[in-house]
């Protein structure tokens, strides 16, 4: 479509047309121009966000045609555009009362309604629109889709897709609008399934195969996802995103060498990006090559002083490195810079513990905690600060009311029995221990870490023989 606009606009008549309809406003003086003349006037104010010019061309076009049904279609289509449905809606319902076959106003009409919000009326007045359409019937039930796609109304556009399909099963594009759909509803396999049926009928569209990337990226289908980035590439060698995304899913592979290899591809397109050197950095910190990792931070950091991940980043280095005091101050930066990053106040709890200050540490880890708390190793670390200090009726309080909500997390419950043997309360423990052998038996080793004494308990021993040695032989 945008093509054919292209080549309406590049057209020499149709300029020569505006710039007459122009010349006549700027002389003040008046030419004729015929309804089609004047709907291709409007039409190119429309399609260049002139909203108000293209109102101002209504009102002389319906100066001169006071009875064309197709400028009032064009006055309501700009009334629209300009925020004013309702008066949009009461010019369309007065042609339809005149007019109650044509498929344009009820297109329009479905459109407007739409806008306001009042989709079940939209729904009926397009289905009149298919009704009263003989040809063209395809594209017009493919527009109606589009309709309901662009305000995020999915499942009604998958009907009128699927409609149109039936009549049109060699239709590329309503593959493509299905696919589409079905991946903004979260049903991957199918949106992944349409894609694929599209990509067999326009194998060289890059930006479906970049799509279908995505989708298996989503689907934790790397492999797939990077032959399909790989195909996109192919087709389109400056698709620059299409490295991006490539790169991060070797990442998602933990291939650290070939996730550099296009992040550098990609920066040959963006050379000043402080993220995609950070990314790198962050590679070559998973690779423990970080003599490389800091010097990809620091790059970041000479292209954008401000940029927060790259002193996390760096801060990291230098707590794998053992270099804790180093590790503070970078970590502070980039906490100065964006103070709602949970994982930067869980590095520095990390780094306050690694330097024996429990109540820093603890501070640190209600933040990480208070950002996030869906985040696992948050609330296990803040649980551990807390037993750090002794504090550890806390700790259990604080493991209790996150199996509330979340009552499938066996480390949760290795923890909590783990707080309990502490407080010598054996039978609140043994249950807790086997609610975790019950989810997960293999790493009972949790409660031996933090309550050694449990290895040699009997009853302790009698549970790990039911959930996990009896099961291993």
């Amino acid at each position: 479509m945008k093509e054919e606009l292209d080549d309406i606009f590049q057209d020499d008549e149709y300029n020569e047309l505006v710039i007459r309809y122009e010349e006549m406003l700027k002389n003040n003086q008046s030419y004729f121009f015929d309804v089609v003349e004047f709907e291709n006037i409007i039409d190119y104010y429309i399609d260049t966000n002139k909203a108000n010019n293209a109102l101002k061309a209504v009102k002389y076009a319906a100066q001169q045609h006071p009875q064309s049904i197709n400028i009032e279609l064009k006055k309501a289509q700009v009334l629209i555009d300009k925020g004013h449905p309702d008066q949009a809606l009461n010019i369309l319902e007065k042609i339809e009362r005149i007019e109650a076959s044509n498929t344009d106003v009820y297109l329009l009409k479905g459109s407007t309604l739409n806008v306001m919000g009042r989709y079940n009326e939209a729904e009926r007045s397009f289905d009149s629109a298919i009704d009263n359409s003989y040809e063209e019937k395809v594209e017009i039930i493919h527009t109606i889709a589009q309709s309901f796609e662009q305000i995020g109304r999915y499942k009604t556009a998958l009907k009128y897709l699927h409609e149109a399909f039936k009549l049109d099963k060699k239709n590329g594009m309503l593959l493509y609008d299905i696919g589409y759909c079905y991946e903004k509803m979260g049903q991957i396999d199918k949106s992944i399934n349409f894609y694929k049926q599209y990509l067999d009928k326009e194998p060289f569209s890059d930006n479906a195969w970049y799509n279908l990337g995505i989708l298996y990226n989503k689907a934790e289908k790397y492999d797939e996802a990077i032959d399909a980035y790989e195909f996109a590439i192919a087709i389109t060698p400056e698709f620059s995103v299409a490295y991006f995304n490539l790169a991060n899913t070797y990442s998602n592979k933990e291939d650290y060498h070939n996730a550099i290899l296009n992040y550098k591809e990609y920066l040959k397109f963006d050379g000043n990006s402080g993220e995609i050197l950070s990314y790198i950095g962050d590679c070559y910190e998973s690779l423990k090559e970080y003599d490389l990792a800091i010097k990809y931070y620091d790059k970041a950091l000479e292209n954008d002083d401000y940029f927060a991940d790259a002193y996390y980043g760096k801060a990291n280095v230098m707590y794998d490195m053992g270099k804790a005091e180093l590790a503070l101050s970078l970590i502070e930066k980039a906490i100065v810079i964006n103070d709602i990053n949970a994982e930067y106040y869980f590095l520095l709890g990390n780094i306050y513990t690694e330097l024996n200050s429990n109540k820093e540490a603890l501070d640190a880890y209600k933040k990480a905690y208070g950002v996030d708390p869906e985040e696992i190793d948050f609330l296990l670390a803040l649980s551990d600060a807390y037993f750090n200090i002794q504090k550890v009726d806390t700790a259990i309080h604080l493991l209790q009311e996150f199996i509330n909500d979340n009552a499938g997390n066996a480390l949760v419950y290795y923890r909590l029995a783990a707080c309990f043997f502490v407080k010598n309360d054996k039978k609140k423990a043994l249950e807790e221990f086997e609610n975790g052998l019950k989810i997960n038996p293999k790493s009972y080793m949790e409660v031996i870490l933090y309550f050694p004494d449990a290895v040699e308990d009997d009853d302790v021993n009698t549970l790990l023989d039911r959930y996990y040695f009896n099961k291993i032989k």
